[in-house]
């Protein structure tokens, strides 16, 4: 699963909402501090508002523990190349390895 999550944080910073939606489950939900998206639909909608709400983002995997299909990934969100942002990412997986949850906590 380490893969599937290098390659989300990858797609993420490169803003590639076509590569994403090929990581998601149908019945992916994507929750943070703003956003509580559920569907597939909602969640690629709440991505491009992401995306088009700054010039730039990259995520960059400081640690990552992984246990049966979840993940919990601390990575540092670096925005419009000024601001970082610390998160705790926890990422659930479908029996098809689709990602089926993402909860996301600022530090």
């Amino acid at each position: 699963m380490k893969k599937i999550i290098e390659k989300y944080f990858e797609y993420f910073s490169n803003k590639d909402i076509q590569m994403l939606k090929s990581l998601f489950s149908m019945k992916v939900s994507l929750k943070d501090w703003e956003i509580n998206a559920n569907g597939f639909d909602e969640v690629v909608q709440a991505n491009i508002k992401i995306f088009n709400n700054v010039e730039t983002i990259q995520v960059s995997l400081v640690e990552y523990y992984e246990h049966k299909k979840s993940c919990v990934c601390l990575i540092d969100i670096l925005v419009n190349k000024k601001e970082t942002i610390k998160v705790i990412d926890v990422i659930r997986f479908d029996e098809n390895n689709k990602i089926l949850e993402i909860s996301a906590y600022k530090q």
